[in-house]
């Protein structure tokens, strides 16, 4: 078995205190340099290694934060994580990624993590706890929310806001020449999903057009959502809409698969509009029209925000709604 050394090792080589040891390896000022380099000589031939977890427990912190969302599966989150990331690691912080996949109990697992000080603090990506109960639970720990804001979770967030997004989207579709419209969007409870629903309602609503709820198929996220979401279309007796605005790009993707299966043609027989402007959105044959959302810019100012409140700032009552952009490409054309 390898022996691993121990501080009491790299202070006798170097022949100085476990002390002085310890003050060399926090970076105190008060060593000279005769005496850090004879230390650090040392940890170097030995190869010790501090207990940097034991270490910062010692002094209250992680120098960890942990972010929860539903799955690492869905592309969206990507840039999101990676705009985390790197403005953690400016600050010395790594990250935890803690998938829920919509188990409350899972986030409620993770908030106990929060309690008992093994993490300084989180950002809630998606989450299916209700705002109040969020807040409870949360009370005293740093946490931020974004992409998924609940304005009852008394908590800082970034996003963008996603009802006037599809608002815009719609009346895009609209200005296009396109009257029917279909929502293909994921149900449950996530402040996105229900928000750009109602923007999508809001739109048909400003243009004098009917609701017609056999246009509104819930089914949820991902590309096999999307699938089911244009086959439960294709089954109606009604006419073929104009166009379907879908909630994600994979969504999109999933529709226009189906769609082409089918023998129907996109974007000549029917447009096809996603949300997020992820990579496979420009990727995929034809090319998907969809929503830019800045996702590394969320991730780096929820980061930001977090950051903050670890330090001792009280920002829970900051929100910050960043801008959208809509992405033409080949999957719409004018009717």
């Amino acid at each position: 078995m390898r022996y691993t050394a121990t501080i009491k090792d790299v202070a006798k080589l170097a022949g100085v205190s476990v002390a002085t040891v310890s003050r060399v390896i926090n970076g105190e000022e008060n060593v000279s340099s005769q005496t850090k380099s004879r230390v650090k000589d040392a940890i170097q031939k030995l190869s010790y290694s501090p207990n940097l977890l034991g270490r910062n427990l010692r002094r209250g912190a992680t120098k960890s934060i942990l972010v929860l969302l539903n799955t690492i599966s869905n592309p969206f989150y990507s840039r999101v994580v990676k705009g985390i990331e790197e403005r953690a690691a400016q600050d010395g912080y790594s990250v935890m990624l803690y998938m829920t996949h919509g188990d409350m109990e899972l986030e409620r697992r993770a908030v106990t993590l929060l309690q008992t000080k093994l993490i300084d603090g989180a950002i809630f990506l998606s989450t299916e706890q209700p705002g109040e109960k969020l807040t409870e639970l949360c009370r005293g720990i740093p946490v931020v929310q974004a992409c998924e804001p609940q304005s009852s979770f008394l908590a800082a967030s970034v996003s963008i806001d996603n009802q006037k997004a599809a608002f815009d989207a719609i009346s895009y579709l609209i200005a296009r020449g396109h009257r029917s419209i279909a929502f293909f969007g994921a149900g449950g409870s996530l402040s996105s999903a229900l928000c750009r629903k109602e923007g999508y309602y809001e739109a048909l609503r400003y243009a004098g057009i009917p609701i017609d709820k056999r246009y509104v198929i819930e089914e949820g996220f991902s590309v096999h959502a999307g699938m089911r979401a244009a086959k439960r279309l294709l089954q109606q007796e009604n006419t073929l809409p104009d166009a379907v605005f879908c909630i994600s790009d994979s969504v999109a993707i999933g529709a226009v698969r189906a769609f082409s299966e089918a023998g129907i043609c996109v974007p000549d027989d029917i447009s096809v509009m996603g949300f997020d402007n992820a990579f496979l959105s420009e990727a995929y044959l034809p090319s998907i029209t969809t929503v830019k959302q800045p996702r590394y810019e969320i991730g780096y100012k929820a980061a930001s925000f977090l950051l903050a409140a670890i330090c001792g700032e009280d920002n829970r009552a900051q929100k910050i709604v960043l801008e959208h952009e809509l992405i033409e490409r080949d999957s719409v054309i004018s009717r």
